[in-house]
């Protein structure tokens, strides 16, 4: 990587790293500091900082966490040999952990993480470390913009006593998920087949496209707290099974008119708490609906998992099916990506989406069910097996 130590505007020494900025060019000081402050989180009980650099947010950093500890990430040896030039002084370095090796690092929920974008751009994708930082930056991002509506939504739903109810047992073996991915335009026909054969469940923007192909699902699955989801339900007279998390749009639960249940997510600290007061399970998220509906299908013990339109990509400008409710195209401002697909072709994808395909990645590895995708220009995850029509009804007429 190539490091360089320019002069601000202000005069203070800035650093660019592969001709990106880490620092601003007019005050790199006070802005990194005006960062850490709109950043901190004063109940957590440790720090974890990405990112030595010049030592400006670390300074902030060690000042707002007091005697609380402050861990400290550099990525080469010439970035912590700029840091001792430039800004290295004794008093600084004792108040912080400064490391270079997370081989068996854990963070606790009770670590902040602190990121600054400008180091995930400089680093570049390249980078063996740029997966793992921006998985981190993307949820936090996500869940500091929603944190509020979750909370509320949480405590609405919670007071809703008709979720919190035992999961019911499916008789089939074999469940299929949809999604809203383009593929599902091809695909959902071949689900039309073998309907009466499987447990069918949909995520929320799936729903009305799979009612007007006459197919009605086991359940339907929702997480998103956004009050928009409430168009994925309203206007389908839908009164099937409702699967919800439980930071999922209020208003869409309530309007809901059939049986509905609960879900706790890991790592929310509320919903764990209620998970333990209910004795209910907690499953994983992974950011998406599909995420958490994969999690869904294993805790209900269907022996194989079979994913329509879960494509975490796209062919020219189509990110989502036609007829489902997340249908839209791309614009030009959006950080597309290629990547390998499971016909051999490379196809359009975004860095949210890559974020929920590594983690079915990392999921499948841990479980015993098999996953299969009927998506030929879907994204190529390892063990997650893409099979054709004829393949597809091997699978279920083997039942």
């Amino acid at each position: 990587m190539n490091w360089e130590v320019a002069a601000a505007k202000n005069g203070e020494a800035t650093l660019i790293l592969n001709n990106y900025s880490i620092y601003s060019k007019y005050r790199p000081r006070e802005e990194a500091w005006k960062w850490i402050e709109s950043e901190f989180d004063e109940s957590m009980d440790q720090y974890f900082l990405i990112g030595l650099g010049l030592g400006y947010h670390a300074e902030k950093l060690v000042e707002l966490a007091k005697s609380k500890r402050v861990m400290v990430y550099f990525f080469e040896k010439v970035e912590f040999e700029l840091f001792l030039i430039n800004n290295g002084h004794e008093e600084l370095q004792l108040k912080m952990e400064i490391i270079h090796d997370l081989n068996g690092f854990t963070f606790s929920e009770k670590t902040q993480v602190l990121i600054p974008g400008s180091w995930l751009k400089a680093i570049g994708k390249g980078h063996p470390l740029f997966t793992f930082l921006e998985d981190i930056k993307i949820n936090q991002t996500t869940y500091k913009k929603f944190a509020g509506l979750m909370e509320k939504n949480f405590y609405s739903n919670i007071h809703n006593p008709s979720g919190i109810r035992k999961y019911p047992k499916y008789k089939k073996k074999i469940a299929c998920l949809v999604a809203s991915g383009p593929s599902l335009n091809t695909t959902i026909n071949w689900l039309k087949e073998v309907q009466d054969k499987v447990e069918i469940f949909a995520v929320g923007s799936a729903l009305k496209m799979l009612l007007l192909n006459e197919i009605t699902p086991t359940a339907t699955i929702i997480s998103d707290a956004k009050n928009s989801i409430i168009n994925q339900i309203e206007g389908s007279e839908y009164t099937g099974v409702l699967y919800y998390l439980s930071t999922a749009n209020e208003e869409t639960v309530m309007k809901h008119q059939g049986r509905s249940y609960i879900i706790f997510q890991q790592g929310y600290p509320l919903a764990e708490a209620a998970a333990e007061k209910y004795r209910m399970p907690l499953l994983e998220t992974g950011g998406s609906v599909s995420t958490v509906a994969i999690s869904l299908l294993e805790y209900l013990d269907f022996e194989e998992i079979i994913l329509f339109g879960q494509d975490l990509g796209f062919v020219g400008s189509q990110t989502h099916a036609k007829e489902s409710t997340s249908g839209r195209t791309i614009s030009g401002n959006l950080n597309i990506r290629e990547v390998l697909a499971n016909d051999g072709s490379f196809i359009h994808t975004t860095p949210n989406l890559q974020v929920y395909s590594r983690w079915i990645e990392n999921k499948v590895k841990r479980m015993s069910k098999k996953l299969y995708t009927t998506s030929a220009q879907g994204v190529f995850i390892p063990k997650v097996l893409y099979i054709s029509r004829k393949e597809l009804n091997s699978i279920i007429n083997s039942k």
